[in-house]
């Protein structure tokens, strides 16, 4: 049996799981970049993603920020409807959006097709929090190794 790989444009494939979403299913994608280093890496991790109600300064969320442009982030801050998201591998880039901007939120990280990190777990919360509250200078010298070795 052949197989082929299907490429789409983001905002061609992107629109089509936001809407799955606010049908109510769950959506795993496969992820590209490297704007999550070290949680999510791209290429090889896939994220399980759900619509949910509540959103949550930690949570990781795919927005559409603008029409057809899309980013799977951490939400950093939150005041009302505006939200900040903040990719974990980004040292300053942040990105400004509403609440109903936010088309889904991960609830499992797939690493290689195989394991599966449950995002809501307290252990998960607990490092990625550890991670985002740790001083630039120590997730510079730490993302730049991790790039060059990739061992996470």
């Amino acid at each position: 049996m052949n197989t082929h790989k299907v490429v789409l444009p983001n905002a061609v494939m992107l629109g089509e799981v936001t809407r799955m979403l606010e049908e109510g299913h769950s959506v795993v994608i496969m992820t590209k970049g490297s704007s999550m280093s070290p949680f999510i890496r791209g290429e090889r991790d896939s994220v399980e993603l759900i619509k949910q109600q509540n959103v949550a300064v930690g949570d990781i969320v795919l927005c559409q920020l603008t029409p057809g442009h899309y980013v799977l982030h951490r939400v950093h801050a939150m005041k009302d409807d505006k939200v900040l998201l903040k990719g974990d591998g980004n040292l300053d880039a942040t990105e400004r959006c509403t609440l109903a901007d936010v088309c889904g939120t991960a609830i499992a990280i797939i690493r290689g097709n195989c394991r599966r990190i449950d995002c809501t777990s307290p252990g998960f919360k607990r490092r990625s929090r550890r991670w985002v509250s740790a001083p630039r200078l120590v997730r510079r010298y730490a993302l730049g190794i991790y790039r060059r070795i990739k061992i996470l």
